[in-house]
C-alpha cells in the first residue's frame, strides 16, 4: 500500500479558476437569507445587470456576474468529474429532477451549492478578518505567481490580461475582482484550517466518543475469495453449482494456512483464474504464473479493514460473536464468498507517527542529475544544522525549499502517518524501532531526496479516526455558530435569473446525436 505521501488539506491557487473547495462536514445553508440589492436596500425586481451586488456580509461582497461564473464552474466541474449521464443534455437544468420525490430540480441543486460555498467562505473570510489574520508573503507570492501565469497564457491568444479575464471569467469582471475573491478564499481556508487545528481532546474524550460510536473505529482481519457464477449458459461461464462446490471445499479450512493451501492448489488446477498481465502475442511463463498466483493469494487477505454495511460479508465478519478461524459461505453478487476471520473485531492500538521533511527534486521542465540534488539536499541540511537546529527552523525551511505540494506550507509536517503508507525508504526511516524525537538526516527515494526531522509519535491508530470525527463536528458546530454572527445576505430577486446550464461542450455534443438519460 505503498503510497507517495499521506493526503492533508491543502490550499490550492488555481489561475485558471477562482473556486477552492473547502473541504467542510455539515454546512448547509438551509435558511433562506434576507434580500438585499446593491444599495443594501429590498429588492424590489428581478432585473439585474453584472455589476450588482447580490452577496454581502459586513465586509465582503460579490456582484451577479462572479456568482453566474462561480456556478457554472460548479456544472462544469460535476461534469468533469461525474460525466453526464445523470442528465438530458438537450433540457433545461430547470426540467430534470436531482431529486424527484422533494421536487428538487437540477438547477436547484446547483444554485444551492453555490449559495452553500459563497456563505462558506464569506463566513470564514470574515472570522478569519475579525481574529487578525493575514495573507503570508507566500500566499501573496503565489497570488502574484497566478496572475503573471494568466498573463503569459493571454500573451499566447493575443490578449491583454483584462481581455483575457473578461473572456474566462465573464465581460464585466476585472482583475481586482479575481484578485479580491482569492484573498478572501485563501483567507477564508486560512481561518478555517485555524480552527480545525485549534481543538484539542483527552484521552477521556476520545473514550467517549470511541464507545459511542464503536463500529466506526475497530478493525477486523480476514482472508478472503470469491468463487463468481453464472446463470447463463455462456461459453466459459462457471455454473452456480460448480462454484458453489468449490467454495465449500474451500470453507472446510480450518486456519489461514489450510485456507491458503487449498487456494494455492486451487489457483494452480484452474490457471484461467489466474489473472497474468501479458500482451496477446507473448505466452505467459512459469515464472509470470507463479507471480499471479502470489498476487491472487496476497489480495486473498485483508488486515486492519473497517467496517461497512455495504454487503452482508462485512456484517458477518463484524457480528459480535465473531471468533478467530470462524469460516462461511456467502452467496452474494453472483459469488460464493468464503471468508476466514484470522483477526476478529479489534480496536489497533498501532502508535502512529509524525514526520516533517524537504522534498529536492528537479524543478518542473529541468532535468537536474541525482549528483546535483543531492549536493542541494545536502546543503540546504547544512543550513538547518548550522543554525539553532530546531524543529521550528526545520520547517522555515521546509516552506521555504522544500517541493512537495501536499507539506510545504505547513513546515513539511505530515501528523499520524501509518506504517506502510509512505514509500518504501521514507517509511522505513520514520519507522526505525530505535527513531528517537529530534532525529534528523537524509533519505533517497525514487521521489528525490528527503531531509528528515522526526518530531515524535502521534495518535493511536483507532484514535486518528475519533480524532477527525471530533474535528469535524467541532468545526461544523462553530461553522453554524459563525454563520449566525456574520450574517451573509443575498438578493434573492436578482439571483432567480441566474443561468445555471450545462457547458457548450456538453449540449453541443447531444444536438449531434449523443443521448443521455437523467437519473432520478
Amino acid at each position: 500500500m505503498n503510497k507517495l505521501f499521506s493526503k492533508r488539506t491543502t490550499a490550492v491557487l488555481v489561475a485558471a479558476a477562482m473556486l477552492v473547495t473547502l473541504p467542510l462536514a455539515g454546512c448547509n445553508n438551509s435558511k433562506k437569507d434576507e434580500n438585499v440589492n446593491s444599495k443594501g436596500e429590498t429588492a424590489s425586481s428581478g432585473q439585474q445587470n453584472g455589476d450588482d451586488i447580490v452577496v454581502k456580509s459586513k465586509n465582503y461582497s460579490i456582484k451577479y456576474d462572479v456568482i453566474q461564473y462561480l456556478a457554472n464552474y460548479m456544472v462544469s466541474d460535476f461534469c468533469s468529474t461525474y460525466g453526464t449521464s445523470y442528465f438530458d443534455t438537450g433540457k433545461d437544468l430547470k426540467k430534470q429532477y436531482y431529486n424527484q420525490d422533494e421536487g428538487i430540480s437540477w438547477y436547484d441543486y446547483f444554485y444551492e451549492r453555490v449559495k452553500n460555498y459563497v456563505t462558506q467562505i464569506m463566513v470564514f473570510a470574515e472570522g478569519g478578518k475579525e481574529n487578525g489574520l493575514k495573507l503570508s508573503d507566500d500566499e501573496l507570492k503565489q497570488l502574484e505567481t497566478n496572475f503573471n501565469t494568466m498573463e503569459s497564457v493571454a500573451a499566447e491568444s493575443s490578449m491583454t490580461l483584462d481581455e483575457f479575464i473578461a473572456d474566462q471569467y465573464g465581460s464585466n469582471i476585472t482583475k481586482k475582482e479575481v484578485e479580491d475573491i482569492q484573498k478572501m478564499t485563501v483567507l477564508a481556508m486560512d481561518y478555517s484550517n485555524y480552527l480545525h487545528e485549534s481543538f484539542k481532546y483527552t484521552d477521556e474524550e476520545y473514550e467517549k466518543q470511541f464507545k459511542e460510536n464503536k463500529n466506526n473505529y475497530v478493525v477486523a482481519d480476514y482472508l478472503v475469495y470469491s468463487f463468481a457464477y453464472s446463470d447463463e449458459e455462456t461459453s466459459g461461464a462457471v455454473k452456480k453449482e460448480v462454484a458453489k462446490e468449490s467454495a465449500d471445499a474451500l470453507a472446510n479450512a480450518k486456519n489461514k494456512d489450510e485456507f491458503n493451501e487449498y487456494l494455492e492448489k486451487y489457483l494452480r488446477d484452474n490457471p484461467l483464474n489466474v489473472s497474468v498481465p501479458t500482451s496477446s502475442e507473448a505466452s505467459v511463463t512459469e515464472e509470470d504464473f507463479n507471480a499471479g498466483v502470489e498476487a491472487a493469494l496476497e489480495a486473498a487477505e485483508n488486515t486492519k479493514v473497517a467496517y461497512s454495511d455495504a454487503n452482508n460479508c462485512y456484517k458477518w465478519i463484524f457480528s459480535d460473536d465473531r471468533k478467530e478461524n470462524d469460516i462461511t459461505v456467502i452467496d452474494e453478487n453472483s459469488a460464493y464468498n468464503v471468508i476466514l476471520v484470522t483477526k476478529p473485531v479489534y480496536r489497533d492500538e498501532t502508535e502512529t507517527r509524525n514526520i516533517r521533511h524537504i522534498l529536492i527534486q528537479a524543478e518542473e521542465g529541468k532535468d537536474a542529475s541525482d549528483e546535483e540534488l543531492k549536493k542541494k539536499a545536502e546543503e540546504i541540511y547544512q543550513e538547518w544544522k548550522d543554525g539553532d537546529k530546531t524543529e521550528q527552523t526545520f520547517g522555515e525551511l521546509a516552506n521555504k525549499y522544500s517541493s512537495d505540494p501536499g507539506s510545504n506550507t505547513n513546515g513539511g509536517l505530515y501528523e499520524n502517518v501509518e506504517e506502510g503508507y509512505m514509500v518504501e525508504e521514507f517509511n522505513d526511516w520514520m519507522f526505525d524501532p530505535s527513531r528517537k524525537v529530534g532525529d534528523n538526516g537524509i533519505v533517497k527515494t525514487d521521489i528525490g531526496y528527503h531531509i528528515m526531522y522526526y518530531p515524535g509519535p502521534g495518535l493511536k491508530s483507532w484514535q486518528v479516526g475519533v480524532d477527525s470525527d471530533l474535528r469535524a463536528n467541532d468545526v461544523s458546530e462553530e461553522y453554524e455558530n459563525l454563520k449566525e454572527k456574520y450574517s451573509v445576505q443575498f438578493d434573492e430577486d436578482l439571483l432567480e435569473n441566474l443561468e445555471i446550464k450545462l457547458p457548450e461542450s456538453v449540449t453541443s455534443t447531444a444536438s449531434t446525436g449523443s443521448s443521455q438519460t437523467v437519473s432520478s
